[in-house]
């Protein structure tokens, strides 16, 4: 399956601005995908993945193989391939939608590159913006949903300051409102997850604190809260 190029969003009020003041924020130029149809209920899930140069080296090796073996595992998976829509946001130097919502039968790999800052609030704030999109878009459909699901792969602290305060106080709310769970997963041996951004993954209904990112995953069982 070939995926949408990406474009440059500017935004205003200096969002998505690095310390730099020169960070932008990416994200493909489409609309979310619905399968009408397939009758299945539906789980969003955001994968944001840190591909800052923090990452080169042994980090973005596991990352690529645990995104590689993402895709192998979902697709051995009757229920998940068919219910689980999966959008891929990367943040190294700028915050783009890599991947857009794809269903797990259809999710290929993606060799991915480190490079930049670590723009996390910026990601964070395009996944949520994704998130509540592809949920008005099941709503439109007719279609059941489940709680979304946003997993953090990272190996160290955001570059995007404000930003992220920002976005980890909207994380926070989306959580205590129940309307998407957070995982926040550390990358390589020396991630440093707690120290750089429990802030916005604390109240999450599950966490995994630290793993490596080839280590299985497991999906959300058939019977996950419905948002």
């Amino acid at each position: 399956m070939e995926y949408p190029q990406a474009m440059t969003v500017t935004l205003g009020c200096g969002q998505g601005h690095g310390p730099d003041g020169k960070g932008t924020l990416l994200m493909a130029d489409f609309t979310p995908r619905v399968n009408e149809a397939n009758p299945d209920p539906r789980i969003a899930c955001a994968l944001l993945l840190d591909t800052s140069s923090s990452m080169s080296g042994e980090p973005i090796s596991l990352l690529n193989r645990g995104f590689d073996l993402f895709c192998e595992e979902i697709k051995k998976d009757e229920l998940a391939k068919k219910r689980a829509e999966i959008t891929v946001i990367t943040f190294g130097g700028s915050a783009r939608v890599e991947i857009p919502f794809t269903e797990g039968r259809d999710l290929q790999p993606r060799r991915l590159e480190a490079g930049g800052g670590t723009p996390m609030g910026a990601a964070l704030d395009l996944a949520l913006d994704q998130l509540d999109q592809q949920k008005q878009a099941y709503k439109e459909a007719g279609l059941e949903y489940y709680r979304p699901w946003l997993f953090v792969l990272t190996d160290g602290a955001p570059t995007d300051g404000q930003v992220f305060r920002t976005a980890a106080a909207r994380v926070r709310q989306a959580e205590a409102d129940r309307r998407v769970s957070v995982f926040g997963i550390g990358v390589g041996a020396g991630a440093n997850l707690a120290a750089s951004a429990s802030g916005a993954f604390g109240a999450s209904d599950a966490s995994v604190e630290r793993a490596e990112a080839a280590e299985q995953i497991p999906l959300p069982p058939a019977g996950w809260a419905r948002a």
